[in-house]
């Protein structure tokens, strides 16, 4: 067998039992996509909004509706990855 036909079998054998993907998939993939970059987004602000009410709470606040918040956002973001990890991968 020649190299050419060496490298052409390998590049077979690397498709076989690997499904096509289908542009549900894409889709799947890029909503994922979206998910994740909207949940950093949303941990990101959440983060701000926690460290700043920490900052001017003074011992006057316990910036637990903030913490709340940031906890919601954590959960996002985790279901996210998971998406994401599930998806794209």
């Amino acid at each position: 067998m020649t190299r050419r036909g060496v490298v052409l079998g390998v590049f077979v054998a690397s498709f076989i039992g690997r499904p096509m993907t289908a542009s549900a998939d894409l889709d799947d993939c890029r909503d994922a996509i979206d998910s994740y970059n909207s949940s950093l987004s949303d941990i990101s602000a959440a983060l701000r909004s926690y460290a700043d009410c920490v900052a001017d709470s003074h011992g006057h606040d316990d910036c637990s509706v903030e913490f709340s918040t940031l906890q919601e956002a954590q959960s996002s973001f985790e279901e996210a990855v998971s998406s994401y990890e599930g998806d794209c991968q």
